[in-house]
């Protein structure tokens, strides 16, 4: 009994955690030991693309919703946000500009009109 109830505790996070949202797919290690993931949607549709370097975050990260649309661009530096980051959400549009995980300054627009917030 007791060798039935310790196979039982073993095996069952694998069943919990087979459950997710997202799938991941593909890993690849690049000449400057980048490594490239890229998680799916059960679809089959890609999630997010992005590169880890020694276990950080680091370089583009992509981010797409369930139909394959681009929803999230932005780029990593050591696990940091830096840069220029894009939110698509359904007709706006948001840029925000990081450095070192610190907002510098964002704008909201809608799609094809002119910025209606600059902060």
């Amino acid at each position: 009994m007791k060798k039935w109830f310790l196979i039982l505790i073993t095996i069952s996070p694998i069943f919990l955690f087979s459950q997710s949202y997202e799938t991941q797919k593909n890993i690849a290690i690049d000449s400057k030991n980048l490594i490239e993931v890229e998680i799916y949607h059960d679809n089959g549709n890609i999630y997010q693309k992005g590169f880890l370097k020694n276990n950080k975050l680091h370089g583009v990260l992509q981010s797409y919703d369930i139909d394959g649309d681009l929803v999230v661009l932005g780029e990593f530096n050591k696990g940091k946000k830096n840069g220029k980051w894009i939110f698509w959400n359904n007709d706006q549009v948001i840029v925000v500009n990081y450095k070192n995980n610190k907002i510098l300054n964002y704008l909201e627009t809608q799609k094809d009109l002119e910025p209606i917030v600059v902060r």
